[in-house]
């Protein structure tokens, strides 16, 4: 279900990702029948029928991807309204801002993102209200060095705005670029004048998983930090729990502060480092799939108790994590309320080597609370103030895990 994309085959089925950003559409065409036209979905022709039908189109991608729309939207769709646009304009007609169409360039570069070492200035993002968001800042990156935060909000990229109209990726593929190249970043910071930065690109070693030993008084309280689920988040994340419990830990803190998501999958394979065998993770559901609950299927590394750290960008299959370790592992959630992503992407190429990407089903936490309507309220409520050193979210998370160590 969380395949990763793999190569430009056309028309794989690529991957399943939970993240926090797109848009997608779907459609209807004319068959002529007894003489006569008329609408009729794609998803109701017998197979060879709708294939001769896409092979006859002036717009091949077009009728590709209404047919995807058709066979695989997790709602039911206007076909009527989607057969008279563009694919862009068929995209917009769902108003999804999860589902959307990516050019060969820009899947060439989401493909790049799901390798862990990048050519770029070393920073996660997301798109929020406010505007494109850093996430996180990766340690040795330019990005760190050039003294952007956590928090800062992109507002250019080399002199031009960063609007509403282009897609995430489309922004995260202006920033990168050949290594030893330089670029201009307008950042917008609360309480602060907006700047821009002048960086220059390099290698950055994506570090999925951070983990220390953090001490409150005479207890010993294992971190354990998740910048992203991409592929090998889960395998990191049990080697880490398993090593900090060698170290004589009593408890864990799992910080998914600012971790924007990704695949399903390695968000099952995190649950099982705590959780027993069989534990429910997630279920998804949606019009043209059936009810699934995924479960773990590994033995857990370590039995202790855990704190999960959170914030409002903790989104997806951060949400999805969070509400299986507090449902099956009574894990105290720490932090802000969550972001509220409740729905589930796949990714599928085209035959043009550019791929659609849109929403397929929904999901729930295993307790059945629906993360859509307004994210995952923490037990214990903390926030970290940006103009202090202190992480003050972070300590709270430590305190409360020291209380509940064994």
């Amino acid at each position: 279900m969380s395949t990763p994309p793999q190569g430009r085959r056309p028309r794989r089925l690529v991957g399943v990702v939970l993240a926090a950003l797109a848009i997608v559409a779907a459609f209807a065409v004319g068959v002529l029948v007894g003489g006569h036209p008329r609408a009729t979905g794609l998803s109701d022709l017998p197979p060879p029928v709708r294939g001769w039908v896409l092979g006859a189109t002036d717009d091949p991608i077009g009728s590709e991807v209404r047919a995807l729309l058709e066979d695989g939207y997790y709602k039911s769709v206007d076909k009527a309204a989607l057969e008279k646009g563009s694919v862009a304009g068929m995209v917009a007609t769902l108003k999804d801002p999860y589902t959307y169409y990516l050019t060969p360039q820009d899947y060439a570069a989401m493909q790049q993102h799901l390798d862990a070492t990048l050519t770029g200035i070393g920073i996660s993002v997301a798109r929020r209200p406010e505007g494109v968001t850093i996430l996180d800042v990766y340690p040795g990156g330019p990005a760190l060095k050039g003294g952007l935060r956590r928090g800062d909000v992109i507002i250019s990229v080399d002199g031009d705005k960063v609007v509403p109209g282009p897609t995430l990726d489309k922004v995260v593929h202006r920033i990168r670029g050949k290594e030893g190249t330089p670029v201009r970043v307008g950042i917008r910071r609360k309480g602060a004048a907006d700047k821009v930065y002048s960086l220059t690109r390099a290698k950055v070693r994506i570090p999925l998983v951070r983990s220390r030993v953090v001490r409150r008084g005479d207890v010993a309280v294992g971190y354990v930090r998740l910048s992203e689920f991409d592929r090998g988040a889960g395998g990191e994340v049990r080697d880490a729990v398993a090593a900090l419990g060698k170290k004589g830990v009593r408890s864990f803190v799992f910080d998914l502060r600012g971790d924007p998501g990704g695949l399903v999958d390695e968000a099952v394979g995190v649950v099982s480092a705590f959780t027993d065998r069989g534990s429910a993770v997630v279920t998804t559901e949606g019009l043209h799939r059936s009810r699934e609950t995924l479960r773990t299927t590994r033995d857990p590394v370590t039995s202790l108790p855990v704190v999960v750290l959170v914030d409002r960008n903790s989104a997806s299959a951060s949400e999805i994590v969070a509400g299986a370790l507090r449902d099956e592992d009574d894990a105290t959630l720490v932090g802000t309320r969550t972001f509220g992503k409740a729905l589930v992407q796949t990714t599928r190429e085209l035959r043009n080597g550019g791929a659609l990407r849109y929403t397929t089903a929904r999901y729930l936490t295993p307790s059945g609370f629906d993360l859509a309507k307004r994210g995952l309220p923490p037990d214990v409520k903390a926030q970290d103030n940006p103009k202090t050193p202190a992480d003050e979210a972070l300590n709270r998370a430590v305190a409360v895990a020291a209380a509940k160590a064994k």
